[in-house]
């Protein structure tokens, strides 16, 4: 087992690797004294590809047609500066002057091409306006069908972002919960989608339903979109937002890029970083099979003797000896130094001829390890006792101080392969691959007063690991067809494999009195209060199989204004296993002597064999249950229709519906336990206007309904212990589906290319909700529906470049946005009348949505010179306090309090493609804290400093 998993994880490396070399290899040609001029051009109106425009070069023969894409590409021009002439039936002439084209370089010129009726006279613009790559982002946001935000690969760039999950903070009205969730407009994971490149990626963490963004390394981006607006052709099971990650496109040339960083975090700059033995291959982000089960118990039907049974059996007192001492014995953390975070990235791809037509390539691969620690970390409990109105503070039930660390190591690779076997024709193929693995130390001691009184102190010692891989298999293509009304058909299949994997997850808690007069320590591990050493191996799988298929018909209506009517379908398919063991560590005798590692390691298995009677310490219990294991299958299967119509030439209608159907099973192991099941069938309009104020402002409208499915977990009809909430938790399987109606209007003004200003409002009204909840009579923490929620509120941006100040300025800009959102869900009955109302006659029977910040802020100052090559940009962050923890009863919730983020990066190109960049993270130091407030009084549920992170790094461009 342990062989196989090492060879198929270095078989993925090696794979990537070796199209690295291919890449060399195949772009491993000379330019002569020429360059290459390419480009996209669209539409004004509609943002479109203007398929067949006519590119030529002033004053010479040299020109090109673009393609389906709108994409030209005009080869073999002379060094030099020019003036390209831009025409196309219906559209005005237009000509780009100052293109300057280097020795074997490639000048890119996108275009946007007025209709004539709108626009009468010639269009001259210099090319130097065409630069700047957030700009033509906005000139696709400016004509996109849905009311949508972005963040382009320049901006990810600038900000110093290391992943998508980082970069995500930067879009208006998104935050991020645990540095891999996204939150759009406040609204949980269970309300948001991501997509890759168009297509669904499943989620893997088995208690979530949204994709982990922080695997995906910001040099793999080209750029993140949120459309926040639902339009027919898109997946119904959006409510805040759809996060599609677009992931890099073949380049016009040949490019080699290699950078490479390395940055230190304030709070780990000592000797006190926690660690414990892992695997030789955890350098690589996985287990090599180390801290996998036991060979001789990856049998789930083995039985274990128990050791009354093995007491006079010398066979299964050998037995039980053998398995129990099978395990790897280090059961708490040891100190050492934390070595400086690094990174590396390297990229290369080119466009070769095949069958004399284009293929372009690309391959990358990036690697990171990160070190975090805290050792200033408080963790507490906190109950109200009594009736609201008659107490003046919380109870105190715990309070632990907590060390934590953690050695995160995050790889991917990406391989873009893209054909345009004709014109009209492009089909591609990527394959993503990403790999992370965290191991985790921790430790925690202090007061537990609700179990053990005041006199003993609780210590708890954990160490986990947690290895999570991504493959996805993308086909897709583009087809044009003339003589079929002008139709284009888009079609994409993906496959994809996602696992978790937790292998070997310790939990050591014990207590100790301390004895002044004969200055002594007495321990002991009371399994009344608190689980016996235990030790946990989980794992999940999930396939993700999704097909698309989209035809977009154009048209003319009434007026002879361009339309268009689109339909497709979408089929979807996902399939999960989880399964978990679960083995604790009981021991015959009391004898405890403080030591975690020892108590697992002399004193293991059999201690005395005396007379043929077999003793026992320490010893192996299985205490897993088929409860706890589980299969899931969900399948979606989706029609719709669209119309594209323009009312008059500043009023488009955009509307239709989608028709989804969905069939959810989850089913345990334990076939005596409940089977979920979920046969939905949706009819979902939407519907959308934008009047377009100006040429450059637009005023949008619109409604859509949309859905929220249970995650499979919620689903699952059996109870776990949650290590981070110290709960017991079930899955309800009698959960339905949330409907949801999306109202949306904003207002945008494009003044120029890179700049807008912006203002949305939104309202999002819910019925049957999916909420957690407390159910007194089985003291659980589950979900369930409750009746209606809302949530409402508005967005405002604004990009500009600062030469409005003075012409000294205008190399500077800003950005801001600010969001501001209110919301509000009803309380479960039973838990309000129960619990709630009895303490606390005033308290009202709502509370706001779990994970919703009432506000939040972004704003950057940069500066970009292209000439010199200097970028700097001051960034700061922050959101207003969040609902963290939904309490059980009348105490308070948990709210993470606000923080302010400030970060500044710096870089530099210096000649001969080699460029170096600085950039400093969390300089404020801000504090992440979680509390209870009751009275004005703030009582500390958990909280931490995670330092201020400072990072050094060189990159190469070819």
């Amino acid at each position: 087992m342990k062989q196989e998993k090492h060879f198929s994880k270095v078989k993925h490396l090696k794979f990537i690797i070796s199209v690295f070399a291919m890449t060399l290899l195949l772009s491993a040609h000379v330019f002569g004294q020429s360059g290459k001029i390419t480009g996209t051009v669209v539409d004004s109106e509609t943002g479109e590809a203007v398929i067949g425009c006519n590119v030529l070069i002033e004053g010479t023969t040299m020109g090109a047609a673009a393609d389906i894409n709108g994409t030209y590409v005009i080869n073999n021009v002379p060094v030099g500066t020019f003036s390209l002439r831009f025409s196309s039936i219906g559209y005005a002439k237009s000509t780009v002057t100052d293109v300057e084209v280097k020795d074997g370089e490639v000048t890119i010129i996108d275009f946007v091409l007025a209709v004539e009726s709108i626009q009468t006279d010639e269009v001259v613009i210099t090319a130097k306006l065409l630069e700047n790559n957030e700009a033509s982002l906005l000139v696709k946001r400016q004509k996109s069908s849905s009311i949508s935000d972005a963040i382009s690969a320049e901006a990810i760039s600038r900000s110093g972002s290391s992943n998508a999950a980082d970069a995500m903070t930067k879009v208006t009205g998104a935050s991020v919960v645990g540095g891999k969730y996204v939150y759009i407009r406040g609204l949980g994971d269970r309300y948001s989608n991501t997509q890759l490149n168009g297509t669904d990626l499943p989620s893997a963490d088995p208690d979530k339903k949204s994709f982990n963004l922080d695997l995906f390394p910001s040099n793999l981006l080209d750029n993140l979109v949120t459309i926040k607006s639902f339009t027919p052709d898109k997946p119904g099971s959006f409510t805040g937002g759809l996060v599609d990650v677009t992931t890099k496109n073949y380049p016009e040339k040949l490019t080699v890029d290699f950078s490479t960083s390395g940055s230190y975090n304030s709070a780990t700059g000592n000797n006190e970083f926690l660690t414990y033995g892992g695997s030789g291959s955890d350098w690589l982000g996985y287990d090599d099979g180390s801290r996998s089960i036991p060979s001789a118990l990856t049998d789930p039907n083995i039985v274990i003797p128990s050791p009354n049974a093995a007491r006079r059996d010398r066979e299964q007192a050998m037995e039980l000896d053998r398995l129990t001492k099978s395990f790897n014995p280090e059961m708490a953390p040891s100190k050492s130094a934390a070595p400086i975070n690094s990174s590396y990235s390297f990229s290369a791809g080119d466009q070769v001829s095949l069958f004399g037509s284009p293929l372009g390539y690309t391959a990358s691969l990036s690697y990171s390890r990160n070190y975090n620690f805290y050792d200033d970390g408080q963790v507490g409990r906190w109950q109200l006792s009594g009736n609201a109105n008659d107490v003046e503070r919380l109870n105190n039930y715990m309070l632990l101080n907590d060390v934590k660390a953690s050695d995160e190591v995050l790889w991917g690779g990406l391989v873009n392969l893209a054909y345009k076997p004709a014109g009209n024709h492009d089909i591609n193929f990527r394959y993503l691959y990403t790999q992370s693995g965290e191991a985790t130390s921790r430790y925690q001691s202090g007061e537990w007063s609700d179990q053990l009184g005041s006199d003993p102190v609780y210590e708890t010692r954990s160490l986990l690991y947690t290895e999570r891989n991504l493959q996805t298999y993308q086909f897709g293509g583009e087809h044009f067809f003339e003589s079929l009304l002008g139709s284009t058909i888009d079609w994409t299949a993906s496959f994809s494999n996602t696992k978790q994997d937790e292998p070997d997850l310790r939990f050591f808690s014990n207590d100790y009195v301390y004895d002044e007069n004969n200055d002594e320590y007495y321990y002991s591990i009371n399994k009344n209060s608190y689980n016996e050493p235990t030790r946990f191996f989980r794992n999940l799988k999930e396939e993700n199989q999704n097909f698309n298929l989209n035809i977009s018909v154009p048209f003319e209506q009434w007026s002879g204004i361009k339309s268009k009517f689109k339909f497709g379908g979408t089929i979807s398919e996902i399939n999960r296993e989880f399964r978990e063991r679960r083995f604790e560590l009981r021991r015959s005798t009391a004898n405890y002597n403080g030591d975690p590692n020892d108590y697992f390691s002399s004193q293991s298995g059999i201690i005395d064999s005396t007379n043929g009677r077999y003793l026992f310490g320490t010893y192996i219990f299985d205490a897993s249950t088929l409860r706890s294991n589980y299969d899931g299958s969900q399948s979606v299967n989706a029609v719709y229709g669209m119309l594209e119509l323009p009312i008059f030439n500043n009023l488009k209608f955009i509307g239709g519906a989608r028709y989804e159907t969905t069939k959810m099973e989850v089913t345990s192991q334990d076939t005596s336990s409940q089977t979920a099941l979920l046969d939905d069938k949706d009819l979902l309009p939407a519907a959308s206007f934008i009047f377009q104020l100006t040429d450059n402002m637009n005023l949008r409208a619109s409604y859509g309904r949309t859905i929220a499915r249970p995650s499979f977990r919620e689903l699952a009809p059996f109870r776990s212990f949650e290590f981070l909430g110290d709960f017991i938790f079930s899955g309800n399987a009698d959960l339905e589906r949330t409907l949801v109606d999306n109202f949306d209007l904003r207002w945008e003004w494009f003044t120029s290319p890179g700049e807008l200003y912006a203002v949305s409002f939104f309202y999002k009204d819910f019925t049957n909700p999916i909420e957690r909840a407390f159910n007194p009579t089985t003291e659980l923490v589950s979900f369930q529906n409750v009746e209606s929620g809302y949530t409402y509120g508005a967005e405002f941006e604004i990009r500009k470049r600062l030469d409005i100040i003075d012409d000294i300025f205008s190399n500077f800009f800003v950005s801001i946005n600010l969001s501001l959102i209110e919301s509000q869900v009803d309380i479960p009955d039973e838990e309000y009348e129960v619990l709630i109302k009895p303490n606390d006659p005033d308290a009202e029977q709502n509370r706001p949505l779990f994970g919703q910040s009432p506000y939040i802020v972004n704003v950057e100052l940069a500066y970009v010179d292209y000439e010199s090559g200097t970028s700097a940009a001051l960034l700061y962050n922050i959101f207003g306090e969040r609902l963290s923890e939904v309490t059980l009863g009348v105490t308070p919730d948990v709210y993470e309090q606000p923080r302010g983020m400030l970060d500044f990066t710096l870089s530099q190109k210096i000649g001969y493609g080699f460029g170096v960049k600085f950039s400093a993270k969390n300089i404020l130091n801000s504090k992440i804290e979680k509390t209870i407030n009751f009275n004005d009084t703030d009582y500390v549920f958990h909280s931490y400093t995670p330092g201020r992170n400072f990072s050094l790094g060189v990159s190469y461009s070819l």
